[in-house]
């Protein structure tokens, strides 16, 4: 079956069965940024953004991303968003240890595109939904805080401020 998507900014056409996972589909195509973990949606190794929302691709059948907008890690650390997150990560000494990387990176990006300011709540609730030791809770939530202080600052230069 052919699917019409925008991936990673470029229209494209994917071939593959309906019923295939998104995971498979685009680790075929060489975006190797989608890991395989669990298999089913919990651990986020497979996280990608499909029309701007974290997604476990591993329990996505492709034929359902039908004229959607996809987003690989690799790309999305390209953007603004991603280097002021992993500017903030690197600043407060997050570890990317491969495994982690997308879920932590997306589900912050989701966290700053819906809030501001994260409180204190907010930021436990995010650090909750990694389900990687590679770095523990204190860090990554410096980690957020730090992306988020980038985030104001890049969007003040911007706005003159």
């Amino acid at each position: 079956m052919k699917i019409p998507v925008i991936l990673n900014s470029e229209k494209r056409i994917l071939d593959a069965k309906p019923t295939e996972p998104l995971l498979d589909v685009l680790r075929k195509n060489g975006l190797l940024s989608v890991k395989e973990g669990c298999t089913k949606g919990l651990c986020g190794s497979c996280t990608v953004l499909l029309d701007e929302k974290p997604v476990s691709s591993c329990i996505i059948p492709v034929g359902i991303v039908r004229n959607a907008t996809i987003e690989t890690l690799e790309f999305f650390l390209m953007t603004k968003e991603g280097e002021d997150i992993i500017s903030g990560f690197k600043q407060a000494g997050v570890n990317m240890c491969g495994y982690c990387n997308s879920a932590r990176v997306f589900s912050t990006y989701a966290l700053l595109k819906k809030v501001y300011r994260p409180t204190s709540e907010e930021l436990e609730q995010l650090a909750d939904c990694i389900k990687c030791n590679c770095t523990d809770r204190k860090t990554f939530i410096n980690g957020v805080i730090y992306a988020t202080a980038n985030r104001h600052e890049r969007e003040g230069r911007k706005n003159g401020i």
